[in-house]
């Protein structure tokens, strides 16, 4: 086989792989929410829940739950992004750390020094966004449950 190849069927098999995981586990939804008969909030975050908000009623919060949603909703479209992105990070290991494939290559410290270089800044990014959406996501959710109406 190939280089190309074997990086091609690395790059199919991690994806495959993280997308089943990710689609059987989580439902492809890494946050998610939603409110039970009782009308309080039940959260949903990665692996964990369902986690029921004891003592909140949040049936008159409809403004502020879509808010909720489409920030976890934004969130879970990067996090899918993320895990479209791993592959190719994943296979290039692969191939650069195979001592059949790259050995005693002239370039390998090259392309293993761009690989990681560009991992650098992908871990960079990911946990800006994960932080950003995180501290939305959680203001949102306080907005939901302590919201205080105004006196009429």
């Amino acid at each position: 086989m190939s280089k190309k190849k074997i990086w091609g069927l690395a790059f199919s098999i991690s994806l495959l792989s993280m997308l089943t995981i990710y689609g059987l586990a989580m439902d492809f939804e890494f946050l998610k929410y939603e409110v039970n008969e009782q009308n309080q909030l039940v959260m949903y975050d990665g692996l964990n829940g369902p986690n029921p908000i004891i003592n909140s009623d949040v049936s008159k919060e409809q403004e502020g739950l879509s808010v909720l949603g489409s920030y976890m909703s934004q969130f879970n479209r990067w996090f899918l992004a993320g895990i479209l992105i791993t592959p190719f990070f994943i296979a290039s290991y692969y191939l650069l750390f195979s001592e059949k494939w790259m050995g005693d290559h002239p370039k390998k410290k090259k392309y293993l020094s761009w690989t990681l270089s560009a991992n650098g800044v992908a871990i960079a990014i990911a946990v800006f966004i994960w932080v950003h959406y995180i501290e939305l996501v959680n203001d949102a959710y306080h907005n939901v449950l302590f919201y205080i109406y105004p006196l009429m």
